[in-house]
């Protein structure tokens, strides 16, 4: 057993075993038919289940064929071509019938009638998700294995499985058997000892075809699936508590943010309110982390902001950043050999491949696109993948044919998210990379679309995914016009998730691409793809480690800068923060991304994309009530809580718990929670107001941006959002340099009511899709770096350190002077500090990253936006209840996400 880091000899929650069962007796359908040995069944899992995936897997059973006797790679439901295949089913309870499991044609019918059903109304056998019944084939030596999904009651409600009504799993293996007398030959009765039908050429009785009972819809027939049933294996399973289970408890602590962190979330609230003495907390994971943090700044609603990134910001309240564990993020895939209908779970990926898939690079089969000709198909036809990913030859595997880009482009979430302000950073930050985003061709002549280069696009790093390429083919000379739909196909294959993390994972899970198909219907939609089966699957997700490792996902081995191809693990996570630097103005840890020389940059072990994961933590201001919840919040969730298991109040599987130095980092932060002394972030100052005086506890007047900046020669312009005052203008640098003149601050400090929405309120709860966030906070503060979309930007390019005597920039680029893509860029002590490592402006910032440089200044064209922005601004504000509710319905997503998209058009024009 592991122990964590920084926790001496404190042992791991012990994680639940698989259980192995008795199998079915073999069938032996040879010359001379015959049973023989009994099989068996394994589990890899059964105790403390959540959504996830476990293994399932059998020895002893008949070998899968063809109807030529050849062993059959693969099977798909309802196939009449493959003999003895296994079907593997969820049910109700331990002992179930087959009307108890999902995905039987006879779910959810009388179980006193057995398999004498009359026909069911539709929908009745699938009432919730996709069925999550697999079937698969047994290998030649008796075994096989599959990665099957459980489901809670919360994804599955008709199974109802929770910590208090235990289900099963079902393994049935198909040996055949006329269960109808589909001869004639005995009056009807079924006979699962006559096996002469198993392959007759007709019927198949030991095929899928047959088991499914669709053949049989009629009252009184027998479901063809009887004799198999006759052979199942059923394994008993349990899950785990939810804070579902935990009842009406009060909301003693209001967190909001960091989806990566659900799967931690989730065990360690569990584990709060179901204590002797609970604690209740409320959780909202929707609206993305840049929402998380200005609410918190703001005082509204939230206690702990959950962050990955530090706010750009002057502190608008005095607080601290508490470490609560670490996590990858991961570029998981799903891709069979088609041939062999066998998954492939090893790749490797660098930077420049990743940039390919997210900005549409490939082309489509049979199509001339001017902005991506001359591109290969898809990722598997691409020179650079083909050669960091030659499969062995006595693996006997092969990358699938590429069908089109729209099969394989990764499934990401478009809403704004530090997960993606970190994946794009490490792009920008690699110079193969940032040198093809530039427009330099790869070694094998494949080029980026230009749709995504400067000054179309803004440029890598980025903090939210849009698609930017709506063009398709050309009118060709001399030929009949082109299809409305050829004009505009690259519009129809990606469209980013404006949902969350949970719904890029059940897209994956149910092998559901994005895109849209481009001819429209006779009603003029665009419907999706179908989805694509087991054994046929060729699918990309990026989601977080956590949610990767519950679901059993290929994880993808990234390059990280000293060459290495490395996969997420414990080992890789640790070895990564071992390498990253502590900001001092913040406190705050991340990958020095782009910094030669640095201990990351020559560390062969550490994962690319590892993510320090941080709660905002107030230290003034608290009521005694409140104080008590959040220390008692965060003393859990950084001892206990750092223990790994599968168990209410433990560290899941994909997270890596607290080092040393980050455990003495949580206990400073608890205690300045309890002693409320006004602590602020790192090494900074409380702001110093107009008369002198420091005051600690209560909001910026939005005065104190451009004179702290320009005597440092640094960020200038920095105005704190509230009052809307105008910043001062820099004084002189220390040697000589002049800061920036501070722009107008914002139009006050209005929360966005959306930021808990999806929330319920009063129980101790994860929401982990709702809350969608609207088009921004208007105003919140003036001059921060804020991806939420705050309106009083402020805060120049600054001066450079002083020493040359240069002008500072104008007041244009949030937070000051733009680091260089995904490079930490040291803050400066007080309120004037430099912008986060690697994080994207807000919408009116004029100074983006592009391809690992800074991009050409864009003031001008801010200073033009700014009306458009404040017109917006006082729309939502007149919007008033009405805008903030649909900011919580479907409705009211589609229209934030269109809100999104098209403001960000209008900010990345020159």
């Amino acid at each position: 057993m592991t122990v964590p880091v920084g926790l001496g000899g404190v042992t791991e929650a012990h994680a639940a075993s698989s259980v192995t069962v008795k199998g079915p007796k073999v069938w032996r359908p040879g010359q001379v038919p015959e049973y023989g040995d009994e099989g068996s069944v394994t589990v890899s899992q059964t105790e403390s289940l959540t959504d996830q995936v476990i293994q399932v897997s059998w020895s002893g059973f008949t070998p899968s064929v063809d109807t030529s006797g050849a062993p059959a790679k693969s099977v798909q439901q309802r196939s009449s071509t493959v003999l003895y295949p296994v079907r593997i089913y969820q049910c109700r309870g331990l002992d179930p019938k087959i009307t108890d499991c999902y995905g039987s044609s006879l779910y959810g019918g009388n179980p006193e009638l057995g398999f004498e059903q009359p026909v069911l109304p539709a929908g009745v056998n699938e009432p919730d998700l996709p069925s999550n019944m697999r079937i698969s084939v047994t290998g030649t030596d008796g075994s096989g294995t599959a990665a099957f999904e459980v489901r809670s009651k919360r994804l599955s409600p008709s199974l109802n499985c929770d910590a208090t009504h235990p289900c099963s799993i079902a393994v049935v293996p198909n040996y055949g058997g006329d269960a109808n007398d589909l001869y004639g030959m005995r009056g009807g009765v079924p006979d699962c000892n006559e096996h002469m039908l198993d392959l007759d050429g007709v019927f198949n009785t030991a095929s899928d075809f047959v088991i499914d009972g669709s053949d049989n819809p009629t009252t009184g027939a027998h479901a063809g699936e009887m004799c198999a049933w006759a052979q199942r294996a059923v394994v008993g399973i349990n899950f785990a508590p939810t804070p579902d289970e935990c009842g009406t408890v009060a909301a003693d602590v209001v967190a909001a943010g960091l989806e990566m962190a659900n799967r931690a979330m989730q065990q360690w609230i569990t584990g709060l309110c179901l204590d002797k003495s609970p604690l209740g907390v409320q959780y909202s994971s929707g609206g993305g982390e840049p929402q998380a943090r200005q609410s918190f700044l703001n005082g509204s609603r939230v206690d702990l902001g959950l962050t990955a990134l530090p706010d750009p910001g002057a502190p608008k309240r005095p607080y601290v950043y508490t470490p609560l564990a670490t996590t990858g993020i991961s570029v998981v895939f799903w891709v069979d050999d088609q041939e062999a209908g066998r998954q492939i779970r090893d790749m490797r990926l660098n930077a420049r491949l990743v940039a390919k898939m997210l900005t549409q690079t490939y082309r489509a089969p049979g199509l001339k696109l001017e902005s991506v000709d001359g591109n290969p198909f898809c990722i598997f036809e691409d020179e650079e993948f083909k050669q960091l990913n030659q499969l062995p030859a006595s693996s006997g595997l092969k990358w699938p044919p590429c069908r089109g880009p729209e099969y394989t482009l990764p499934i990401v979430l478009g809403t704004a998210t530090d997960l993606t302000v970190r994946l794009t950073s490490w792009i920008a930050s690699d110079p193969a990379a940032a040198r093809f985003m530039a427009g330099e061709p790869d070694p094998w002549g494949t080029k980026v679309n230009p749709h995504y280069m400067v000054p179309t696009f803004q440029g890598y790093p980025i903090d939210q995914f849009v698609r930017e390429d709506d063009t398709g083919a050309a009118q060709p000379a001399g030929q009949p016009p082109l299809a409305d739909h050829l004009k505009h196909w690259k519009q129809y294959e990606w469209n980013p998730l404006q949902t969350s993390l949970n719904k890029v994972l059940r897209d994956l899970q149910d092998g559901v691409v994005t895109a849209k198909q481009a001819a429209p219907m006779a009603d003029g939609t665009h419907p999706g793809y179908a989805a694509q089966p087991f054994g046929t699957r060729s699918l990309f997700a990026i989601v977080d480690s956590g949610q990767a490792k519950a679901y059993g996902l290929s994880e993808a081995a990234l390059q990280n800068e000293a060459g290495a191809f490395v996969s997420p693990s414990r080992d890789s996570l640790l070895a990564a923060v071992n390498t990253m630097p502590v900001d001092a103005a913040t406190g705050v840890q991340l990958l020095p991304y782009g910094q030669s020389g640095s201990a990351y940059s020559k560390e062969q072990r550490a994962y690319p994309l590892t993510v320090v994961q941080y709660a905002m933590t107030p230290t003034g201001g608290l009521s005694a009530e409140k104080k008590a919840g959040v220390a008692k919040f965060l003393n859990s969730v950084t001892t206990t809580g750092q223990l790994y298991g599968v168990e209410p109040g433990r560290l899941p599987d994909g997270f890596l718990a607290l080092t040393k130095d980050q455990r003495t980092q949580a206990q400073e932060a608890i205690a300045h929670v309890q002693a409320q002394d006004g602590k602020w972030p790192g090494n900074q100052k409380p702001p110093v107001e107009p008369g002198g005086g420091e005051n600690p506890s209560e909001p910026g007047s939005g005065t104190s941006g451009g004179t702290s900046a320009g005597t440092t020669g640094g960020s200038a312009g920095e105005t704190t959002g509230g009052s809307g005052s105008t910043g001062a203008t820099g004084t002189s640098g220390s040697t000589g340099t002049t800061g920036g003149t501070g722009t107008t601050g914002g139009t006050g400090g209005t929360d966005n009511s959306a930021t808990t929405s999806g929330t319920t309120s009063g129980t101790s709860s994860v929401t982990d899709t709702g809350g969608t966030s609207s088009s921004g906070t208007s105003g919140t503060t003036g001059g921060s770096s804020s991806s939420s979309g705050g309106l009083g930007t402020t805060g120049g390019t600054s001066g450079t350190t002083g020493t040359t005597g240069t002008t500072g920039g104008t007041g244009t680029t949030a937070g000051g002077t733009a680091a260089t893509a995904g490079t930490p860029a040291k803050q400066a002590a007080g309120p004037g500090t430099a912008a986060t490592p690697g994080q994207s402006a807000g919408p009116l910032a004029a100074a983006p990253v592009a391809a690992g440089s800074p991009a050409p200044d864009r003031s001008g064209g801010a200073r033009l936006l700014l009306p458009i922005a404040l017109i917006a601004g006082a729309v939502l504000l007149v919007g008033g209840p009405a805008a903030l509710l649909l900011g919580g319905t479907a409705a009211g997503a589609r229209a934030a996400g269109a809100a999104r998209t098209a403001w960000t058009r209008i900010r990345r024009r020159p």
